[in-house]
């Protein structure tokens, strides 16, 4: 079983998540945004990958799609993402056997300024984060950002963080952000990188 050590951090998480992320990324690459929610990890995606990479995104509300295609086509960047109205743990269906992600990221919980009613689920998330996985290559990385202060937050990160244990340390490495102000509510990052055929681990 994986014991995974707690790192603190000054930044918000989300700028945690994509500025460790972006070190995998490269024009040509190919990522996935799982959540795409406000579609800002679709644009940060989109923009690392560049005009030879690929980004898909997939989003359960039809609002979120709809914002996101927006925000893309005003950057000029529409042309290297597919949005893809469905539950990410459907994901698998839409690559192929040899697809190789580069990067990835969840941002859980429900949609900014949408229905809070509209939730992520370790019942779709776990298996979304699993088929992730079976595709990173060697040196690859995800992020999941786990919200645990509203109602199934805190059951789903707890069911993330007993998955994330069960993963072998000589395969994955998995690390667990938080704030350097903490609450029993407060949200939790988990970094996920591939070191399987590589030497690269987390930076210092």
């Amino acid at each position: 079983m994986q014991k995974f050590t707690l790192a603190t951090t000054n930044d918000r998480l989300t700028s945690a998540a994509s500025s460790w992320l972006e070190e995998a990324l490269f024009d040509g690459a190919f990522a996935i945004d799982c959540t795409i929610g406000n579609g800002y990890d679709t644009l940060f995606l989109a923009h690392r990958v560049g005009p030879n990479g690929k980004v898909l995104g997939f989003d359960v509300q039809e609002i979120a799609i709809a914002s996101t295609r927006e925000m893309l086509k005003f950057a000029g960047l529409m042309d290297r993402v597919s949005l893809i109205l469905d539950c990410h743990s459907q994901l698998e269906k839409y690559l192929l056997a040899r697809t190789i992600i580069y990067g990835a990221m969840f941002n859980l919980g429900y949609l900014p300024r949408g229905s809070r009613e509209i939730i992520t689920h370790s019942q779709t998330t776990i298996p979304a984060v699993a088929a992730v996985i079976r595709h990173l290559t060697p040196g690859g990385r995800l992020t999941v950002l786990a919200y645990r202060g509203h109602p199934g937050g805190l059951t789903e990160y707890g069911h993330l963080q007993a998955f994330f244990s069960k993963i072998l340390p000589h395969e994955y490495i998995v690390e667990e952000c938080t704030k350097t102000i903490d609450s029993p509510v407060a949200p939790r990052l988990f970094r996920v990188q591939n070191v399987r055929g590589t030497s690269s681990v987390f930076p210092p």
